[in-house]
């Protein structure tokens, strides 16, 4: 099977002029974080799409995180602000010829005054954003994402989601899943053909810190078994901090390509 190996432009949120030395170097999978600075209202997508429009990769997109929230129960109007925004941004990401879009169900930094509530509302909009890019023929990938009280689902109310709603795909990030306690493996093999990608990153268990792979507590040869007995095409994500170096991106984005061929 391919390997599709994607970078994410995190390194370069607070820098995004200096991607180009990245976008010299690597014609692979690219996931341009809606993000930082030059996402700042109102959002200049022309010169977004110019940037990005000559790269030779495919593309996926990480729709936009703060101030955002599609899960909010005590507030319905910032859930439905966040759904037209998100609207938006599908729209975006099929005009720069993205192959997916990845999205949070909730603002992970929230405290969950009504989870329960949370939950429907989240799931609400996200069945009718996926109806939305199923028209516009692109993946909307959900990732798992706050940690501990601040987590809207938990492992096993996560996979059930894909299971209610058919037009979306899962992201996994494991440094979430690692922080939450969650069976990352067994999560990536439960999801199966609804597992799209995965965000792979580093941390110390505690806090998400982004790291390289290796540098902190993850326990990576399970993680990778999973990811080697999948039998459909994914995207393998790096996700890396602020200001990692392009030599470490290159280096890891090879390292994982050698690790899913073993």
């Amino acid at each position: 099977m391919n390997v599709n190996v994607f970078i994410n432009l995190l390194p370069y949120m607070h820098r995004v002029d200096d991607c180009k030395e990245l976008l010299d170097r690597w014609s692979g999978g690219l996931e341009i974080s809606m993000d930082g600075p030059n996402w700042h209202e109102p959002v200049n997508w022309l010169a977004e799409f110019r940037r990005f429009q000559n790269h030779p990769g495919p593309l996926s997109v990480h729709s936009p995180i703060w101030e955002l929230n599609l899960a909010s129960a005590r507030f319905p109007m910032v859930a439905e602000y966040s759904y037209e925004v998100y609207k938006e941004c599908l729209a975006w990401s099929a005009h720069i010829g993205a192959e997916q879009m990845v999205i949070h169900p909730s603002l992970y930094s929230t405290p969950l005054f009504l989870r329960k509530a949370s939950q429907l509302r989240a799931i609400d909009n996200l069945k009718r954003l996926g109806d939305e890019a199923q028209k516009l023929g692109i993946d909307l990938a959900v990732e798992n994402v706050g940690f501990r009280e601040t987590a809207l689902f938990d492992q096993e109310e996560f996979v059930r989601l894909f299971e209610e709603i058919p037009t979306i795909s899962a992201l996994v990030d494991v440094g979430h899943s690692f922080i939450n306690g969650w069976d990352t493996a067994e999560l990536i093999r439960t999801l199966g053909t609804r597992l799209s990608a995965v965000h792979l990153h580093d941390n110390d268990g505690v806090d998400d810190l982004h790291q390289p792979i290796g540098e902190g507590a993850i326990e990576w040869e399970p993680i990778w078994s999973a990811l080697r007995g999948l039998r459909h095409p994914y995207r393998s994500i790096l996700e890396y901090q602020w200001d990692t170096s392009v030599e470490t991106v290159l280096e890891h984005a090879a390292m994982v390509e050698r690790e899913l061929l073993k």
